[in-house]
């Protein structure tokens, strides 16, 4: 069993893998999502991939399956979505994500004057810490901001998966029971 330090040496010293090899080894990990689950592992992956890797393993899964691949963009979530939420919903997914990564999305999203918006639904030591961590926060970076999206999406299916979170009941389109 290798290290990760050892693999990360070996993937160093090891020649650029050609864009047809990359292709293969997408298409043979694509074959194991294809089990019992995989559906909802392959889209947890997606939806918190850069932008570029989630094109890139949208068009693999094109090629294997176009049926697959247009369901997966129709059960993706985006960050874009949640912001449509209903503040109720919304404010359950805060009350679970990282302290740090909520505020990051919050400063990210309208900074303090939306944790304003948020007051009368968060209890009231929650509201102050995401508060204090908003107020205090200066600059975001892109892999903070990347990082904090991806806590929100991660904390949904979480949720979803305790059945904490129905997401059929939020938005039909959503559901994920019949292809997982």
């Amino acid at each position: 069993d290798l290290s990760r330090a050892s693999k990360r040496e070996i993937l160093k010293s090891s020649p650029p893998i050609s864009d047809k090899d990359y292709e293969r080894i997408l298409m043979s990990i694509l074959a194991r999502y294809k089990k019992p689950g995989g559906f909802i592992q392959l889209l947890k992956l997606i939806e918190t991939s850069q932008p570029v890797k989630q094109q890139k393993l949208l068009e693999v899964v094109e090629k294997e399956d176009p049926d697959w691949a247009d369901l997966i963009r129709r059960k993706k979530l985006t960050v874009d979505m949640v912001l449509d939420w209903d503040k109720e919903t919304q404010t359950k997914i805060y009350e679970y994500m990282n302290p740090r990564h909520c505020a990051t999305f919050f400063k990210n999203n309208g900074g303090e004057d939306r944790v304003l918006e948020f007051r009368e639904f968060f209890r009231l030591e929650k509201y102050n810490e995401l508060f204090a961590l908003v107020e205090h926060i200066e600059t975001l970076s892109p892999a903070e901001i990347f990082a904090a999206e991806n806590n929100l999406l991660e904390t949904i299916r979480f949720l979803e998966e305790e059945k904490k979170l129905i997401l059929r009941f939020i938005d039909p389109s959503l559901d994920t029971s019949e292809a997982a």
